[in-house]
């Protein structure tokens, strides 16, 4: 099974420099949904692959092209995608991904409704793939109109930055990539630690209590970033210090597209679309990427007291630490 690289622990990270190499498919937008957050629509929870971008509840606004390239694929009536066009870009090796379209532009057209004709009376997904190279797509061009086709509860643009290795498909935090610049006022926000003792309001001025029982303090988290008065979505980065030790990361960045539809080691029960459970710790390593957890060496000591850090960290270079006082029960 291929590691979900969407998970760092300690004091390892993989660093790449980025660029903005892509421009925004939605003029004069902002986005709604970050990269890596919970989705339990349907019956497959997963992961939120990409960024949605708002189209301010219209359907039938323009979609662009982020860069130079040629159609790869397209897919029609996905059950969570619904119509969505597959752009691939050889300059980076990198592959775009428009989701929830109403329509397509006016020459990509022709050839769906060719295919569309041979699968009259068909619900389920039609997928069409383009030779290599042989439909050009300029960089700037309207290439789709948004809607709410497939999973979308309102209409918005879902965008996509994928990459194919030798280990497989690995879908990548957009924004990474992407030339956007979020002019809203950002608020990130630690509300709750809950373990086997029950749930804990973090204090927002000041240090937390929380109990916990057994060697170690195991917590999941309950985390979000407002951004303006519109969005809510995943920190990029949130990082558990205990005793001034760094002891568990998540940061989210990519992850192999295998393992989309299994979030369990990362959220913990009661998350939603909205409500972000993060799980500090790890209860699946074989699916994780560790280098060395160093809860470990909490796990044969008795300590009745540990002083914890909470750090949250956004992709605009913000971030918030929590003062956590752990007391054993």
């Amino acid at each position: 099974m291929k590691k979900l690289s969407i998970l760092l622990m300690m004091l390892f990270f993989i660093t790449t420099i980025f660029s903005a190499i892509f421009e925004p498919p939605i003029k004069n937008s902002y986005i709604t949904s970050s990269f890596g957050e919970y989705r339990g629509t349907g019956n497959n929870p997963h992961y939120h692959l990409g960024i949605d971008f708002s189209t301010f509840y219209r359907e039938n606004v323009d979609v662009y092209s982020a860069s130079q390239g040629y159609l790869k694929k397209v897919w029609i009536n996905d059950p969570i995608y619904g119509n969505a066009l597959f752009v691939n870009h050889p300059d980076s090796n990198l592959t775009t991904v428009y989701a929830h379209l109403n329509e397509f532009n006016d020459s990509i057209m022709k050839y769906v409704d060719l295919v569309k004709e041979d699968f009259q009376g068909s619900t389920g997904r039609i997928e069409i793939v383009f030779p290599e190279n042989e439909f050009q797509i300029k960089s700037g061009e309207i290439i789709a109109y948004s809607g709410s086709t497939g999973e979308a509860l309102a209409p918005h643009l879902h965008f996509e930055v994928r990459e194919q290795t030798a280990a497989g498909e690995v879908v990548l935090d957009a924004l990474e990539f992407i030339n956007y610049k979020e002019e809203r006022t950002k608020i990130l926000e630690l509300l709750e630690v809950r373990n086997s003792t029950g749930n804990y309001t973090i204090n927002q001025n000041g240090e937390t209590i929380v109990e916990f029982t057994g060697s170690y303090p195991k917590i999941d988290v309950r985390v979000r970033e407002k951004l303006g008065q519109n969005s809510t979505i995943l920190p990029k980065k949130v990082s558990l210090f205990i005793d001034g030790n760094l002891v568990y990361k998540v940061s989210f960045s990519k992850v192999y597209f295998e393992n989309a539809y299994n979030p369990s080691p990362i959220y913990g029960y009661g998350s939603t679309s909205t409500i972000y459970w993060l799980k500090m710790y790890s209860d699946n390593n074989e699916n994780l990427i560790i280098t060395d957890n160093n809860l470990s060496r909490y796990i044969n000591s008795n300590f009745a007291e540990y002083n914890g850090t909470i750090i949250l960290e956004d992709f605009w270079g913000s971030s918030k630490a929590y003062k956590i006082n752990f007391i054993k029960k």
